[in-house]
Protein backbone atom coordinates (compact mmCIF):
# COMPACT_ATOMS: atom_id res chain seq x y z
CA UNK A 1 0.00 0.00 0.00
CA UNK A 2 1.18 3.51 -0.71
CA UNK A 3 0.69 4.82 2.86
CA UNK A 4 3.74 6.20 4.61
CA UNK A 5 1.70 7.31 7.62
CA UNK A 6 0.43 4.09 9.24
CA UNK A 7 -1.62 5.98 11.86
CA UNK A 8 -3.50 7.74 9.05
CA UNK A 9 -4.10 4.42 7.29
CA UNK A 10 -5.51 2.94 10.51
CA UNK A 11 -7.86 5.91 10.88
CA UNK A 12 -8.98 5.66 7.24
CA UNK A 13 -9.75 1.94 7.68
CA UNK A 14 -11.74 2.58 10.87
CA UNK A 15 -13.75 5.39 9.29
CA UNK A 16 -14.52 3.55 6.06
CA UNK A 17 -15.44 0.38 7.98
CA UNK A 18 -17.90 2.35 10.09
CA UNK A 19 -19.38 4.55 7.34
CA UNK A 20 -19.17 2.25 4.30
CA UNK A 21 -18.74 -1.35 5.50
CA UNK A 22 -19.48 -2.69 2.00
CA UNK A 23 -16.17 -1.21 0.77
CA UNK A 24 -12.85 -3.02 0.90
CA UNK A 25 -9.31 -1.64 0.62
CA UNK A 26 -7.34 -2.87 -2.41
CA UNK A 27 -3.94 -2.36 -3.94
CA UNK A 28 -3.91 -1.66 -7.66
CA UNK A 29 -2.22 -4.32 -9.77
CA UNK A 30 -2.40 -2.43 -13.05
CA UNK A 31 -5.58 -4.12 -14.27
CA UNK A 32 -7.70 -0.98 -13.74
CA UNK A 33 -6.91 2.28 -15.53
CA UNK A 34 -7.88 4.26 -12.44
CA UNK A 35 -5.53 2.38 -10.08
CA UNK A 36 -1.97 1.85 -11.30
CA UNK A 37 0.16 -0.84 -9.68
CA UNK A 38 0.73 -0.11 -5.99
CA UNK A 39 -2.07 2.45 -5.72
CA UNK A 40 -4.36 2.05 -2.72
CA UNK A 41 -8.10 2.30 -3.35
CA UNK A 42 -11.44 1.44 -1.82
CA UNK A 43 -13.87 -0.54 -3.94
CA UNK A 44 -17.52 -1.22 -3.28
CA UNK A 45 -21.09 -0.77 -4.42
CA UNK A 46 -23.31 2.26 -3.83
CA UNK A 47 -27.09 2.26 -4.26
CA UNK A 48 -28.81 5.50 -5.27
CA UNK A 49 -32.14 6.78 -4.02
CA UNK A 50 -33.57 5.46 -7.29
CA UNK A 51 -32.42 1.93 -6.41
CA UNK A 52 -29.65 1.60 -9.00
CA UNK A 53 -26.35 0.11 -7.83
CA UNK A 54 -22.98 1.29 -9.10
CA UNK A 55 -19.42 0.09 -8.54
CA UNK A 56 -17.32 2.85 -7.04
CA UNK A 57 -13.55 3.10 -6.69
CA UNK A 58 -12.10 5.74 -4.36
CA UNK A 59 -8.41 6.10 -5.19
CA UNK A 60 -5.70 7.64 -3.03
CA UNK A 61 -3.00 9.73 -4.70
CA UNK A 62 0.54 8.33 -4.42
CA UNK A 63 1.49 11.12 -2.01
CA UNK A 64 -1.55 10.85 0.31
CA UNK A 65 -2.53 12.71 2.47
CA UNK A 66 -1.40 15.34 -0.04
CA UNK A 67 -3.09 15.54 -3.38
CA UNK A 68 -6.59 14.64 -4.46
CA UNK A 69 -8.50 11.47 -3.64
CA UNK A 70 -10.44 10.60 -6.80
CA UNK A 71 -13.70 8.70 -7.23
CA UNK A 72 -14.50 6.63 -10.31
CA UNK A 73 -17.81 4.97 -11.21
CA UNK A 74 -16.80 1.81 -13.04
CA UNK A 75 -20.02 1.58 -15.11
CA UNK A 76 -19.60 5.19 -16.30
CA UNK A 77 -15.88 5.15 -17.09
CA UNK A 78 -16.43 5.19 -20.85
CA UNK A 79 -19.67 7.14 -20.88
CA UNK A 80 -19.76 10.87 -21.56
CA UNK A 81 -21.37 12.55 -18.56
CA UNK A 82 -21.41 16.06 -17.17
CA UNK A 83 -19.26 16.76 -14.13
CA UNK A 84 -16.62 14.15 -14.92
CA UNK A 85 -12.97 14.66 -15.89
CA UNK A 86 -11.12 13.33 -18.94
CA UNK A 87 -9.65 10.39 -16.99
CA UNK A 88 -13.09 9.39 -15.72
CA UNK A 89 -12.94 10.70 -12.15
CA UNK A 90 -15.95 12.56 -10.84
CA UNK A 91 -16.08 16.32 -10.41
CA UNK A 92 -17.23 16.40 -6.80
CA UNK A 93 -16.41 19.99 -5.88
CA UNK A 94 -15.79 23.23 -7.68
CA UNK A 95 -12.30 24.52 -8.32
CA UNK A 96 -12.98 26.61 -11.38
CA UNK A 97 -16.45 28.06 -11.00
CA UNK A 98 -16.40 29.73 -7.63
CA UNK A 99 -15.58 26.84 -5.31
CA UNK A 100 -12.58 26.72 -3.08
CA UNK A 101 -11.19 23.32 -4.04
CA UNK A 102 -12.77 21.72 -0.98
CA UNK A 103 -11.75 18.19 -1.97
CA UNK A 104 -8.02 18.72 -1.84
CA UNK A 105 -6.31 18.86 1.50
CA UNK A 106 -4.81 16.83 4.29
CA UNK A 107 -8.14 16.59 6.10
CA UNK A 108 -10.04 14.99 3.21
CA UNK A 109 -10.78 11.30 3.72
CA UNK A 110 -11.98 8.42 1.58
CA UNK A 111 -15.24 8.43 3.55
CA UNK A 112 -15.85 12.08 2.60
CA UNK A 113 -15.18 11.40 -1.07
CA UNK A 114 -17.38 8.27 -0.99
CA UNK A 115 -20.28 10.28 0.46
CA UNK A 116 -19.80 13.01 -2.15
CA UNK A 117 -19.70 10.37 -4.89
CA UNK A 118 -23.01 8.96 -3.62
CA UNK A 119 -24.52 12.45 -3.91
CA UNK A 120 -23.01 12.77 -7.40
CA UNK A 121 -24.65 9.48 -8.44
CA UNK A 122 -28.03 10.72 -7.26
CA UNK A 123 -27.50 13.93 -9.27
CA UNK A 124 -26.52 11.78 -12.28
CA UNK A 125 -29.79 9.84 -12.01
CA UNK A 126 -31.80 13.09 -11.82
CA UNK A 127 -29.91 14.34 -14.88
CA UNK A 128 -30.66 11.14 -16.82
CA UNK A 129 -34.38 11.57 -16.12
CA UNK A 130 -34.72 15.35 -16.53
CA UNK A 131 -31.85 16.43 -18.78
CA UNK A 132 -30.77 19.02 -16.18
CA UNK A 133 -28.06 18.60 -13.57
CA UNK A 134 -29.59 19.53 -10.20
CA UNK A 135 -28.29 22.40 -8.10
CA UNK A 136 -26.55 25.62 -9.02
CA UNK A 137 -25.52 25.85 -12.65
Amino acid sequence: MNFENKARLTQEIKTMSRCFPQFKLFEGDGSYSFAPRGTSFWGGRIQTNFGTEYSLAVVYPPNYPHGEIKAFVVELMNEATPHKYYDGHLCLYSNDHGGGGEGVGRETTAATITAWAAAWLNAWEVYKRSGTWPGRQ
